[in-house]
């Protein structure tokens, strides 16, 4: 099954990474999944039992005909006590269920693909340091035939288990689903654990890219817990109801429209939806009580939790006994490149330094120990945010570089006036330098000074810590800073291709380079790039003499490591050709047919050469096409292909999140061959330029040449709904130049 944005907090708890249990049994499995399922198939709502016969818009891929969410959080105990058949585990006093139900109308090829299967894990070990439990997920399906005729699908039988790594996945495909079945299915995740566990905050999302006939939830929540919900975005509230164990939550929305959540949406701020955070006892730092409800939180409390938050982060990262190390490791870096360098390191660059020398230490390094890692799965390598700026924030002290802490929330997640928890906010670093630099720890290639586009243009609080004991922080030393929004020059793609055809007229040879810079550069990094190279490179920047190869070839102890690291390179180095090839069909759609050459230029690794710069040659065969004693070229096919904007897109009345302004620039030089005149190119001019966007395109003739100069641009990260009907246009422009063609005459 695909993910979709509604399955929110289902998905996640399927995705968490877990662990099988080890020899489960099996049997009380099925028996509690049995139980569950006449359970749920017996729920009484009306939506459910006459689904098969409601009418529904056939002009829609799918219709969600009723969609029920049920939760119960309680004692384990007390629903045993109650007759619940619930297994109560030692140590595991905390029941959590949540059960996920729709009925799904099959209106076309598209949806029957995405609800022909789904996948799940059985079993699911939430152990951790401190907290002990195990969870369970169990799903029912059934289809309904245009005839009314029920068909239950026996899971236990269609499950197939899969092997996913260490860990176990199932996946069950849906047998005789066809267009036209009504799908009615459920996931129920249960969890049994001790009190203290985290439970998962809970997403109540009234929109999809489908509509929604009928809505509804019902949450029993005991009251041990404290409960704090926020309503957004112009949801109905709960209908809250107390009784002597707790409170009981319950919603009922009907004929909800579809929406464009697929195509630049923001979803937490442009659609209707309740958020839920549920908390064991009392937690005296947030003021919050055992049975206590408390709705939509205002900003004061917001702040509350940020200041405890960073207080703690704070705290916790500056008694680590990993920091005395890294404090010295950083400074002994920056001392040797000053002794290497010849000079000592200017007081505003200091931050700069400091930073890329902590970047190094915490995804450059290698040690003896380390597991041999140099292939591209590195380069995916995410730090956890808080304790990479944690450290890096005593470090900068250490430092003497004052910093603030700035928290921040992305572009599509909740608004700072919808806060819900610090679950909400990310993390950043701000220097208190006459020039403020920002500091983020997207992954290994993040450059000092680079901030994340969800982040752009975004209000957040920021505080510089006390460092005297005895002064206390106040929630009213925030200050508000504005993140900047970047330009479409700063986030660019330039291609320059030089292109030839073969002897026989069927094969282009392409010679390509290509420059990318600002936000789109981090995902060709992450492919292109090979650890031995940037290594290299951030090792001689900083002045380390040394290589860790050169040291351990030098040592008696790891001399062996070496060979194996120069064995692990040249494997990398192969798979290196595989990217590259990958690349290509991504661009242009097909695959080339022979790769003859590639080459990384440019890094990108710092912000003073931030560019990302790779040159390729290769061959590709399916653009041209014989039309009698002349050839037809693909012209519009050469610079890869174009979004185009499905027809129920089209009349869109919510505004456009983008993900950052961005500029496409393609400088193409066609050698037309000799006995052959080209007609059409005349045709290839375009010019749309309006305020969201344009698509320009100029093209020339010159001693036998043709040369095109395309450039597509998105001007800005957010449109108001209103124009809509401008971006369209430049959109619509470069599809239709995507399909123009070129006539290649003999002469």
């Amino acid at each position: 099954m695909k993910s979709r944005f509604y399955l929110l907090t289902v998905i996640l708890l399927l995705q968490l990474p877990l662990f099988a249990q080890k020899a489960r049994d099996i049997r009380a499995y099925k028996e509690r999944a049995g139980d569950v399922r006449q359970e749920v198939w017996a729920w009484e709502i009306p939506a459910f039992k006459n689904g098969a016969g409601t009418k529904t818009d056939n002009k829609s891929s799918a219709v969600v005909i009723a969609r029920h969410i049920d939760l119960l959080v309680s004692s384990s105990k007390k629903l045993k006590s109650m007759g619940y058949d619930v297994r109560a585990e030692r140590g595991k006093d905390l029941y959590y269920a949540n059960t996920f139900r729709e009925m799904v109308k099959i209106n076309d090829k598209a949806a029957l693909e995405e609800y022909s299967q789904f996948s799940f894990k059985k079993f699911r070990n939430l152990n951790s340091y401190f907290h002990r439990g195990l969870a369970t997920t169990i799903m029912g399906v059934r289809v309904i035939k245009p005839d009314g005729a029920v068909k239950e699908v026996n899971v236990d039988e269609e499950v197939v288990n899969e092997q996913d790594g260490k860990q176990e996945k199932s996946k069950l495909a849906i047998p005789d689903l066809q267009v036209g079945d009504i799908i009615d299915y459920f996931v129920r995740v249960e969890e049994q654990k001790d009190l203290n566990s985290a439970i998962d905050d809970q997403l109540f999302l009234l929109g999809d890219d489908k509509p929604i006939m009928q809505y509804s939830v019902h949450a029993e929540i005991s009251n041990k817990y404290f409960v704090r919900y926020r309503v957004s975005n112009g949801a109905p509230d709960f209908i809250v109801k107390r009784n002597g164990e707790g409170a009981e939550f319950d919603l009922l929305v009907r004929n909800i429209p579809n929406a464009p959540v697929g195509l630049w949406m923001s979803p937490y701020r442009q659609l209707p939806m309740i958020r839920m955070s549920i908390a064991y006892g009392t937690v005296l730092e947030q003021d919050q009580m055992a049975g206590e409800i408390r709705k939509n939180p205002n900003a004061m409390e917001a702040k509350k939790v940020l200041l405890k938050e960073a207080e703690y982060i704070d705290r916790y990262f500056s008694t680590q006994p990993a920091l005395t190390e890294l404090k010295f490791q950083v400074k002994n870096l920056l001392k040797q490149y000053e002794k290497t360098a010849n000079r000592k390191i200017p007081e505003d660059s200091l931050p700069y330094y400091t930073y890329y020398a902590f970047r190094y230490l915490v995804f450059y390094r290698v040690d003896a120990a380390d597991k041999i890692m140099v292939g591209k799965a590195r380069n995916y390598s995410v730090p956890n945010n808080r304790r990479f700026l944690g450290y890096l924030h005593q470090v900068m002290q250490y430092m003497d570089v004052p910093v603030d802490y700035v928290f921040v929330v992305s572009r599509y997640g909740p608004g700072p006036a919808d806060f819900l928890n610090n679950g909400d906010y990310e993390y950043m670093l701000k220097t208190k330098t006459a020039k403020p630099i920002y500091l983020g720890a997207d992954g290994v290639f993040t450059n000092c000074a680079e901030v994340g586009s969800d982040y752009e243009g975004q209000k957040a609080p920021s505080i510089e810590l006390k460092k005297n004991k005895k002064q206390y922080n106040e929630v009213n030393a925030f200050n508000e800073v504005e993140i900047g929004t970047s330009k479409p020059e700063q986030n660019t793609k330039i291609e320059k291709l030089e292109i030839t055809f073969d002897d026989n007229m069927q094969l282009l040879k392409m010679n390509r380079r290509i420059t990318i810079k600002g936000h789109l550069r981090a995902d060709e990094q992450k492919r292109l790039l090979r650890f031995e190279d940037y290594y290299e490179s951030e090792r001689k920047q900083l002045g380390i003499e040394k290589s860790f190869m050169e040291e351990f070839a030098d040592s008696r102890k790891n001399r062996s490591l070496a060979e194996e690291y120069t064995n692990a390179f040249e494997k990398a180095r192969q798979e290196q050709k595989d990217d590259f090839l990958e690349e290509i069909e991504e661009q242009f759609d097909m695959k080339p047919k022979e790769l003859t050459a590639y080459k990384v230029e440019k890094m990108g690794l710092r912000h003073s050469d931030p560019d990302l710069v790779y040159a390729t040659t290769f061959t590709v065969d399916g653009l041209v096409k014989r039309a009698g004693n002349n050839y037809i070229l693909d012209a519009g096919k050469l610079i890869g292909g174009q979004m185009q904007v499905k027809p129920e897109q089209r009349d869109r009345k919510v505004d456009i999140y983008q993900p950052f302004a961005r500029s496409f620039e393609y400088q193409i030089e066609l050698v037309v061959p000799k006995g052959y005149t080209l007609e059409g190119a005349d045709k290839l001019n375009q010019s749309v330029d309006n305020e969201c966007g344009s698509f320009i395109v100029t093209s020339a003739m010159d001693n036998g040449r043709l040369k095109l100069h395309i450039r597509k641009v998105y001007k800005h990260n957010f449109e108001t709904a209103d124009k809509w009907k401008s971006l369209l246009q430049m959109l619509d422009t470069a599809v239709d130049f995507g399909n123009q063609k070129l006539l290649l005459k003999r002469a």
